[in-house]
């Protein structure tokens, strides 16, 4: 646990109003401590880096909520421990599938290793698909399918209805597979099947 630091129910107070001065002297203050927090929680630098600018952000984003925390340290070291672990889970699903992905086209790919599709080049042709697409389309599918959104938490940070998250997420599905299936070799066309959960 961190040493109390002095005033900082008043910086809360004055970043609650709004105050960016009192927010970045809050963000020196624990900076550095939160740092070495999370890189022990994560092993990862740039992880880290994601980590901290998050914890940041929603504490500005939810800065009303700062004039009834009454223990600032505290409030400040559960969000940081959350969204590491939030983060972290992501990372472990989104690892696993990968991982699975590679396993299975290496298995059923040929020797030559010019014939062989990489991870990379599955996410080389997703990126593809993707720059094809709105800028709305682009952000439902990011929401969803990287920072692992419900559909209902789509539709309300969006704005849109539910039914057109479903759409736009569907289209974009279709696209995918479409620009997949028009670069892979044959017997890695097995792997669309897969591919659905991981997309």
């Amino acid at each position: 646990m961190f040493p109390l630091l002095n005033n900082e129910q008043r910086l809360f107070s004055l970043i609650a109003k709004g105050n960016e001065k009192a927010f970045k002297i809050l963000y020196d203050k624990y900076c550095t401590r939160l740092s070495a927090y999370v890189f022990k929680l994560c092993k990862s630098g740039s992880l880290t880096e994601d980590v901290l600018q998050e914890v940041f952000m929603k504490i500005w984003v939810n800065r009303s909520a700062l004039t009834d925390v009454e223990v600032p340290e505290a409030y400040i070291l559960s969000i940081t421990k959350n969204t590491t672990i939030d983060w972290l889970r992501k990372l472990a699903r989104r690892t696993t599938l990968i991982a699975d992905l590679s396993a299975q086209i290496d298995a059923c790919s040929s020797n030559d290793a010019e014939d062989k599709m990489s991870v990379e080049m599955i996410e080389n042709l997703i990126a593809t698909a993707l720059s094809q697409l709105s800028e709305q389309k682009q952000k439902v599918y990011q929401l969803s399918k990287v920072e692992c959104l419900s559909h209902d938490e789509i539709a309300s940070e969006l704005h849109l209805s539910k039914s057109t998250v479903k759409n736009h997420l569907s289209e974009t599905m279709q696209l995918i597979r479409m620009q997949i299936k028009s670069n892979v070799p044959s017997e890695v066309l097995l792997f669309l099947t897969m591919l659905s959960s991981f997309l």
